[in-house]
């Protein structure tokens, strides 16, 4: 199984407004409502595909997701930048789950 690392971010002068719903987008977010009564979440692209996120911005994908991944980000107006990685065995075991 190949690996491929993705940075991504969105063009500086970005406003906090626009971080944060490019953060949701991509991650996803634990969400309350009535003060805490209600817990759901809102899911994000990453939601669907098996990832090891290294930290803000950088996350090893399989070969086969990175171009959907890819695509997401741009379309929510971020840049991202690949690249081909050899994978350690807890990043392969991660990477080897299916999620729906």
């Amino acid at each position: 199984m190949d690996g491929v690392i993705v940075v991504f971010h969105l063009p500086q002068g970005s406003s906090s407004a626009q971080h944060r719903k490019f953060r949701r987008q991509i991650y996803g977010e634990d969400t309350t409502s009535w003060g805490g009564r209600y817990k759901y979440r809102r899911r994000g692209i990453l939601d669907g595909i098996p990832h090891v996120r290294l930290y803000w911005g950088a996350v090893i994908v399989r070969k086969e997701d990175a171009g959907r991944f890819i695509e997401a980000v741009k379309e929510n107006g971020g840049t991202a930048y690949q690249r081909k990685i050899a994978l350690l065995k807890e990043d392969k075991k991660v990477l080897a789950t299916s999620i729906r």
